[in-house]
């Protein structure tokens, strides 16, 4: 599991290096086309009320700073396996 967070923050860092506006809304496609993560696992992040979705827009979306912050965070249940 920590070699998944270590991947990730390393994909992240490519994200931050790129001086993308933080305020830029991102879909689920677009942090997974930027990031390399998995589609299921950004839709689990999604679903995760802890990452403040904008829910009345379609499709959802949640800004790069927010994305950043909470892919920056612990979140253990994220590489749980049957879920």
């Amino acid at each position: 599991m920590e070699e998944l967070l270590r991947e990730i923050n390393n994909k992240l860092e490519k994200i931050i290096i790129q001086n993308k506006d933080p305020n830029e809304l991102l879909t689920i496609n677009q942090v997974v086309a930027e990031t390399g993560i998995g589609i299921n696992t950004v839709q689990k992040m999604f679903k995760d009320p802890e990452l403040p979705v904008q829910r009345y827009t379609v499709p959802f979306r949640v800004t790069r700073q927010a994305f950043n912050k909470y892919i920056n965070e612990n979140h253990d249940y994220l590489s749980e396996r049957g879920n």
